[in-house]
């Protein structure tokens, strides 16, 4: 009897050792974000909705591959339960289930920096766009250079309080509405600097708009928090190819926070028209990767109504594998 609970014990540490070695050669992590609610949209055909608003799985490792370098990865998708997901940004019907990826890339890093290859977002989005992008989901709605894009090149480095930043967006796979035969689709490349609680960045972006031509974005960011207030400013210029416009537009964005409240505002001037967005919300910090967030936001124009849209969304997190 004896013996064959040794025998099951050796076994069962056998299965267990195999089991666990793989993982013991990277760092993995699978994790996942529950995040559902309710949505009031006065402009959708249900004005009151309880939704899954950016529920997702991620998963990432890294892993020691010598001479100083790491490799890495990552792979993150949405989940949707129903075929109306949304509540901002992602309005457009979709099937259940596994609705979309939102990230995944590979990449190495090292002394050098870091370079990432796969669906990510772009140089311009990291150093100007994405520092105005603070609410849970009522930001990022008409600036530019918002969405995490399919093919994207990205080297990421710096030294002390300066960083670099430069992306190529390759041309995705099956798109008929490709502005040209170029492999190449945008060009991006931004710099920045930390002072003390505050930082500076500019960036450019180059693309070819849908006649061919080269369209160019340009934008400054300014962020920092003082006394437990965090305010940044987002300003973006693009020219009418860029914009597939027939004029110049401009983008400005003013943000703040302070203790669980934050607020955003965002004008942007087009060639006849003026658009705006503005988002009052709170986040509540209930427990250990347990939150609720509560968001007012309203969308308009000089040309139409405004759209307001109230959430309250329970977001918990948790971890499958992994710390």
């Amino acid at each position: 009897m004896k013996k064959q609970t040794f025998k099951k014990s050796a076994l069962a540490l056998a299965v267990g050792t195999a089991m666990v070695a793989p993982a013991a050669m990277a760092d993995i992590s699978i994790t996942g974000s529950v995040r559902a609610g309710v949505v009031a949209d006065d402009s959708s055909v249900q004005d009151f909705a309880i939704r899954s608003v950016g529920s997702r799985f991620i998963m990432s490792a890294s892993e020691d591959i010598g001479g100083g370098l790491t490799g890495i990865g990552r792979i993150e998708v949405g989940i949707n339960p129903d075929s109306t997901s949304g509540g901002g940004r992602t309005t457009t019907g979709r099937d259940a289930g596994f609705d979309r990826t939102r990230q995944i890339w590979g990449g190495v890093k090292g002394g050098f920096g870091t370079v990432k290859i796969g669906a990510q977002y772009s140089s311009f989005y990291d150093t100007v766009t994405g520092k105005g992008d603070i609410a849970w989901w009522g930001s990022c709605f008409i600036e530019f250079e918002c969405a995490r894009e399919p093919t994207v090149l990205k080297y990421s480095g710096g030294t002390g309080g300066f960083g670099f930043t430069a992306s190529v967006q390759g041309v995705e796979a099956g798109n008929d509405n490709n502005q040209s035969d170029e492999s190449i689709d945008e060009i991006e490349a931004g710099v920045s600097f930390k002072f003390g609680p505050a930082s500076v960045g500019a960036a450019i972006a180059i693309d070819e708009d849908f006649d061919g031509d080269q369209g160019t974005l340009i934008g400054l960011s300014a962020t920092g928090s003082f006394s437990g207030v965090g305010l940044s400013l987002v300003l973006q210029s693009a020219d009418e190819d860029f914009a597939n416009d027939t004029d110049d537009n401009t983008v400005v964005t003013l943000t703040g926070s302070y203790a669980g409240f934050y607020g955003l505002i965002t004008s942007r001037d087009t060639s006849d028209d003026t658009l705006t967005n503005l988002t009052l919300g709170y986040q509540w910090n209930i427990a250990k990767k347990t939150l609720m967030y509560f968001e007012f936001q309203t969308l308009g124009s000089d040309d139409a109504d405004d759209n307001q849209i109230l959430r309250a969304v329970l977001k918990r997190d948790f971890t499958l594998v992994g710390s």
